[in-house]
Order: structure tokens, then C-alpha cells, then sequence
């Protein structure tokens, strides 16, 4: 009992020496709502959130993946949304969150004198306000995240002075970025996702950003030049300073640890394997044709392949272009409606039954749906909570190799040579899946011969260049933004899409609040949206296939 008396005694003293030694102020501070974190702490917040909010945008199980034909779904689950372009209305709360905490960084990146920090916030700005307004048009810009200057019901900017505010943001962080002087302002590595703090990359991916802007607005060239912003000029400075490699690439990489940092396909994040999203036929049938490996990164063979040589089933293992083997069932068949690769692709735009019984013939049933032997699967890569080819990609090297390609073959521009920079996107987005000149039997310029890939000799160059850079941005929402500006690829329409044979233009704005003041300013931004034949009479104007100012009077992509 003394003892036990003791050590009460001891616990109290050294509890008295602790509380001596504080400021009683801070015993007042939750330690679990702090008032003051780091940037650090916050970009490392925004980084990941903005990696997972755009890719989620080409995603292989959302609707601008099935709408740019990469992919196709072959059940119920999703089939509206994807197959039959039945998009609901959009969300940017994401966003906004993600706003906001770039502004944090920005403030406190003036108050302490921090240099790179303002420069990355301006560039991540710049990244979620394009990305807002390229997806829905008109949105809240120059008083949103004002809540607490008592700002509540934000109007919606005209989309003209949001991208002119998204290129002045780049420009600024550039000049930042490019002064000698960056040198003397640091942010941790490990807060840097992308980056780890090297100030000479995110130099590059504001430059390669504005690239990606000033070819997003060429058709709208005169409307910016009369509110004071030179594409070209913009363009040319930008092109100097911009990605020369897939190092510079703006990546963040899945873990695959937790569900929160792995892939959206990987049993972390899905309980079953997810089987039902078919890689569409238009990007296979295009891939086998030009005979691209990239084909076997992104799918597997069928499990049964019908053949019109055999005359008894049989099983045969067949390798890909990396070695990977898989058994595949050969089935004898007489039927020419069938096809007999061993690549085949969903068609897009079929009807529920016609999807669930694709290439089946007179074929042996198969007791899940989604599990159709006749057709082609994604690569389990996209099964898995991480794989080195599975990443969140904001920009990559290849985009702007074609970028300069298409600024070349434009003309008006200081880039030459629309060519080479055509070859080095192929390049690039070869090499950023594994495939390398020389390896594992590839050859570029056997590859480069086929005259469906060969710049020389094709009528149409913007076509073409195009026509690779939706190759390259393999589930990626950069391609649905190329389409609608230059009508490329000219991608067919199936028979089951909602409201008529052709592609959405834009996401409809979030189901809006029906207080009067929130109104007001949402009905002014949907009064300015242009409704085109495909809207149903007497529906709103805030409709997937109404054209925003970016293409209104453009006359794309259709």
C-alpha cells in the first residue's frame, strides 16, 4: 500500500513540472483541428486528390471512356452512363475542396515569402479551373472560395475570361519558376508527389499546361485576342520551356496499400473483379490493324477464338508481345458474322442483349455475363490495386510532342517540322508503356510504314495527328477535348445512344440549390449555352449535347 501511495505522489509531481513548463495558452489549442498547418502537409493533400479527380475523368469504367469508344460494358452495371451516353447531372464539389486548399497554399505562400509555393499554387489553379470549365462551360471563378467575405451564391464568369485567368495563372508561375533566384525557396520532397521539389520540372509542366491551352482555345483565336490574350505568342513562349521527355511527365503513382491510394480496379477498391468494362471494338480494331503492342498492355486475347481451318475444338496457348502466354479454346465455326481474332473489342453503342451475347454464335453458354469467353478482357493490370503501367496522369510528354506536332502543321506558329514532333509523340507514348525501339521484337519503323500510321503521303495530317494522340491518351479525358475541337477521330456512333448518333458535348452542371440568389446566377450560365439538335424539345439548355461558348460558332466537332 505504501508503495502504490508512492508512486501517486511521483505521477503528480512529474504531471506539475509538465504543466509548469507550457504557455496555458496553448492548452487551449485542439490538437485535432489545428489553425496552422504546413503547405506541405496541404500540397500533398491536393496533389493526390487532383491526380485522383482527373483520372477518374477517362477512367475505364466512367462514360467519357466509352464515349471516346476506348471501352464498352457488357452488363447492367454502368451500361447507360457508358454505352448509351445517359450522363446525369455533374459534380465540383471535388474540385472546389481542392480550390480551396490551393488557395491556402497561395495565401500562405505570400505571408512567408515562399516563392515555389506560389508558383505551384498558381499552376494547380490554373489545373482545376481549366479542368472545371472544360468539362461544364460557364462556372463560379472570380468570386468563388469567398465564403468568408461573406460571398455565398458565387456568379458564373463567362468561360472566355476563366481561361484567359487559367493562362495569365500559368504565365505567372512560369516567370516565377524561371527566376534564378527559385533556387533559395524550398518544399519538402516527400510533400511533392510529383516532383519531389524540383523546381525545374514544375517549370516545364506550366509551360507543357499552357501549351495544352492555347491549342484548347485555337479555334476561339479572335474572341482571346479581343480580350487581350495572343494564343501564338502565348504558345511560342510557352514551347521553349516545356516537356522534352517522359521524365517529365505529370504523374502520381498508385501504392496499392490502402484503398484510398490504389487503383480504382484493384480488389482494394472493387469486392469482386471487375469484368464487365470490354475494351471497345473501335480502338481494337484500329490497334490490330497498325499491328501496336501497345494492344497487349491494354488487352488480353479471348478465351475462345473462333477459326474457319479447324475442324474439333482444341486448346492452344498463345503469347503476346511480351511474352505473357494465355490458354485460348479454338472453335471451329462456319459463321462469317463472327470474328475470328484473337483480339476481339465490344461494339459500341449495342443494345444489353446484343452486348451480353456479342460473338457467341452457337457457342457454349457462360453462367455470368460479364464473363464472355468469346470476347476480349482488359489486361489484369487493371485488376490490380497498382502495376508500374497503371498511373495518374495529369499531362504527359507525348501530348505535347503532339501538340507541337499540331501547332506545326497548322503553321502560323515558331514550331517546324510537324513530323519528328509526330514521331516523337508515338515515340514517347510507346516508351511510356514499356515498348522500346528494338525490343521484344518491335521495330519503329516497320511500324511507322504502315501507311495508317505514316505521316507521309496521308491527305489529312491533323487527322492523323490527332488520330495518334487519341491512341496515346488511352482512357484519358484529354482525347473527349480533342474530339470536340477538331471532330478527330472521327468515331461512328451505335444505335443505342440516348438522344441520337452522336457524342455528348459536355457534363451538365450539379443539380442546383433552389434558393433565388443561387438561381439567378445559375439560369444566366445555362441561358448562354446553345442547344443543338440532339436536345429534346423542351428539355433545358443545361443538357450534355448543348455547346458551351468554347464551341459555339466552330462548327465541332460535329
Amino acid at each position: 500500500m505504501k508503495t502504490i501511495k508512492i508512486k501517486i505522489i511521483i505521477v503528480f509531481a512529474l504531471l506539475f513540472q509538465l504543466t509548469s513548463c507550457l504557455d496555458l495558452n496553448e492548452l487551449n489549442v485542439d490538437p485535432n483541428n489545428p489553425v496552422n498547418v504546413s503547405s506541405n502537409y496541404i500540397l500533398t493533400y491536393v496533389l493526390t486528390g487532383t491526380a485522383k479527380t482527373y483520372k477518374s475523368l477517362g477512367d475505364h469504367k466512367t462514360g467519357v471512356a466509352g464515349v471516346m469508344q476506348y471501352n464498352q460494358m457488357g452488363t447492367n452495371d454502368g451500361m447507360p452512363e457508358v454505352n448509351q451516353y445517359l450522363w446525369t447531372a455533374g459534380s465540383w464539389a471535388g474540385y472546389y475542396d481542392l480550390l480551396r486548399n490551393v488557395e491556402i497554399i497561395n495565401k500562405k505562400s505570400i505571408t512567408e515569402g515562399n516563392k515555389f509555393f506560389e508558383a505551384i499554387s498558381l499552376t494547380l489553379r490554373a489545373f482545376l479551373f481549366g479542368t472545371l470549365t472544360d468539362l461544364f462551360g460557364d462556372i463560379p471563378y472570380s468570386e468563388s472560395l469567398q465564403a468568408t467575405q461573406g460571398i455565398y451564391f458565387s456568379k458564373y464568369d463567362d468561360q472566355k475570361n476563366i481561361y484567359k485567368g487559367v493562362l495569365e495563372d500559368l504565365k505567372n508561375a512560369e516567370s516565377i519558376l524561371g527566376d534564378a533566384g527559385i533556387i533559395n525557396y524550398k518544399i519538402a520532397p516527400s510533400a511533392d508527389l510529383m516532383y519531389a521539389g524540383d523546381a525545374a520540372k514544375w517549370r516545364k509542366f506550366a509551360n507543357s499546361l499552357r501549351l495544352r491551352y492555347c491549342m484548347r482555345l485555337i479555334n476561339k483565336k479572335t474572341d482571346m485576342n479581343a480580350i487581350g490574350v495572343d494564343l501564338v505568342a502565348e504558345f511560342n513562349a510557352a514551347s521553349a520551356q516545356a516537356f522534352v521527355s517522359n521524365s517529365d511527365d505529370a504523374v502520381v503513382n498508385y501504392l496499392g496499400t490502402t484503398a484510398s491510394n490504389s487503383a480504382k480496379g484493384g480488389l482494394l477498391n472493387t469486392s469482386n473483379p471487375e469484368y464487365q468494362t470490354k475494351p471497345c471494338k473501335t480502338i481494337v480494331d484500329k490497334l490490330k490493324t497498325i499491328n501496336d503492342p501497345r494492344l497487349h498492355r491494354w488487352a488480353i486475347p479471348v478465351q475462345t477464338k473462333w477459326d474457319f481451318n479447324v475442324s474439333t475444338e482444341k486448346d492452344v496457348i498463345v503469347k503476346n508481345w511480351f511474352g505473357e502466354t494465355f490458354t485460348v479454346k479454338i472453335m471451329p465455326t462456319t459463321n462469317t458474322s463472327l470474328d475470328t481474332s484473337l483480339y476481339v473489342g465490344m461494339p459500341a453503342n449495342i443494345a444489353l442483349f446484343d452486348a451480353q451475347q456479342y460473338n457467341k454464335g452457337n457457342g457454349p453458354t457462360f453462367p455470368q455475363p460479364e464473363r464472355s469467353p468469346y470476347i476480349s478482357y482488359l489486361h489484369s493490370r487493371f485488376r490490380a490495386n497498382s502495376d508500374p503501367y497503371i498511373k495518374m496522369d495529369l499531362m504527359m510528354y507525348s501530348e505535347v510532342e503532339f501538340l507541337l506536332a499540331e501547332a506545326a502543321q497548322r503553321g502560323g506558329f515558331s514550331v517546324s517540322g510537324p513530323e519528328g514532333h509526330y514521331k516523337n509523340g508515338i515515340l514517347a507514348s510507346m516508351k511510356r508503356w514499356g515498348i522500346t525501339d528494338g525490343a521484344n521484337g518491335f521495330n519503329f519503323n516497320t511500324y511507322y510504314s504502315n501507311s495508317k500510321v505514316s505521316y507521309s503521303g496521308v491527305s489529312n495530317t491533323l487527322e492523323r495527328i490527332i488520330e495518334q494522340k487519341w491512341i496515346s491518351s488511352w482512357l484519358n479525358v484529354e482525347s473527349w477535348f480533342d474530339y470536340r475541337r477538331t471532330g478527330y477521330p472521327a468515331l461512328v456512333v451505335g444505335p443505342v445512344t440516348q438522344y441520337g448518333k452522336a457524342l455528348p458535348l459536355r457534363f451538365m452542371y450539379p443539380v442546383p440549390s433552389q434558393d433565388p440568389k443561387y438561381l439567378v446566377n445559375y439560369n444566366e450560365a445555362v441561358n448562354k449555352l446553345e442547344t443543338t439538335s440532339f436536345v429534346p424539345t423542351g428539355q433545358s439548355k443545361d443538357h450534355t449535347y448543348s455547346r458551351m461558348w468554347l464551341l459555339q460558332g466552330t462548327g465541332k466537332p460535329w
